[in-house]
């Protein structure tokens, strides 16, 4: 199983191809198939897809995969709630029923963000895509009703209190927070591209702070929950040192990997940008958001002096910006901070009850 490129953190996954593949793989006609295995570039997301693939290893028969995701919250959180069997049904049906043949690799605006003249947009099919197929930019995956999810995630905070003490609980309902903001973080900004293509100056900067604040509380999300915090990456990164020239060295390579592969020039981005992107508390207070307030910046100075989108502008100071973080020595937690369940909760009903987001 092939699942995962570069650790993007997005939740993803054809749960009923992994409980019958490998059986159909083995049994087919002329099958040289000796045994089971996953390669991915990075393995720490989706924890069920992983359970469900690690478990096809034991497993002569195909799995009911229906019968299966039933029983996974009560395995997963070591109790049975039924509020959580049913969150757990629809995303079996939705983020984990990817069938439209494409392969995941996340480029959701706030990780991924366009680096394009916000002129060349195709806005009359705004809630489908980012994109049209000609234009020359990566657009976000979406395969799901954005409305199923979100009422999956009102049950998992609905079915919350009886589960507040197990981790495995709170760093799923983070993510499936996380999941359901980043999506409605595409839109928000393409209602900030709307306005500029509108010329409405006000339009602009109000949704453009709404998103920046939008980045902001997920990165208080994201901090947390261990599971998605920046520290770790870099203080292990660290440890592999001898000396001090070499721990720069190797938090370097770290700070890089995850933002902006070294093959840029002042102002041109590598094509390797945002490869190894992640939802990381830290990261998106620090640069992700920093990052988008640049580009906004410019979209508020095209339109006060009636002049284009200053393209090469924005790139030399994006590019700046990446390569000063990149070079930079600040501490970030390595420690989860705050209470997942009320920030889910606070989140939840500040941007997502009656957020009035369409289905795509």
């Amino acid at each position: 199983m092939l699942h995962n490129f570069a650790g993007n953190v997005e939740m993803y996954g054809v749960l009923d191809s992994v409980g019958s593949g490998p059986v159909e793989a083995r049994v087919s006609k002329n099958s040289t198939m000796v045994g089971v295995g996953m390669s991915m570039e990075g393995i720490e997301q989706n924890p069920v897809v992983y359970d469900l693939m690690s478990e096809m290893a034991f497993q002569r028969n195909k799995i009911d995969v229906p019968k299966w995701v039933d029983s996974y919250p009560t395995r997963r959180y070591g109790k049975f709630v039924p509020l959580l069997q049913e969150a757990w049904n629809i995303l079996f049906h939705t983020v984990y029923n990817c069938t439209d043949g494409a392969y995941d690799k996340n480029r959701d605006v706030i990780v991924a963000f366009p680096d394009v003249d916000p002129t060349i947009y195709s806005l009359f099919s705004k809630r489908n895509s980012l994109k049209d197929e000609d234009e020359s930019f990566d657009k976000p995956h979406l395969w799901y009703s954005t409305s199923e999810v979100i009422r999956a995630l009102e049950l998992f905070i609905e079915g919350g209190k009886e589960l507040s003490s197990s981790n495995t609980y709170r760093y799923d309902l983070v993510d499936l927070t996380r999941q359901a903001l980043a999506k409605y973080a595409n839109d928000l900004f393409l209602d900030v591209i709307e306005a500029y293509k509108s010329h409405d100056s006000y339009g602009v900067a109000h949704l453009s702070e709404k998103f920046l604040e939008l980045v902001d509380d997920m990165d208080t999300l994201l901090i947390s929950h261990e599971g998605f915090l920046l520290g770790p990456w870099l203080e292990s990164s660290k440890q592999l040192a001898v000396d001090e020239e070499q721990e720069k060295q190797y938090e370097w390579n770290a700070r890089t990997q995850i933002t902006m592969w070294f093959d840029n020039t002042e102002e041109e981005a590598s094509l390797l940008r945002d490869y190894g992107n992640k939802y990381w508390s830290g990261l998106l207070r620090d640069y992700y958001g920093p990052r988008a307030a640049i580009y906004f910046k410019y979209l508020k100075q095209s339109l006060a002096r009636g002049e284009r989108f200053n393209l090469q502008g924005w790139r030399r100071e994006w590019i700046t910006l990446t390569n000063d973080w990149q070079n930079g020595r600040n501490v970030y937690p390595v420690k989860s901070e705050g209470d997942a369940f009320s920030i889910s909760q606070s989140l939840y009903y500040k941007y997502l009850c009656d957020s009035g987001i369409n289905d795509h």
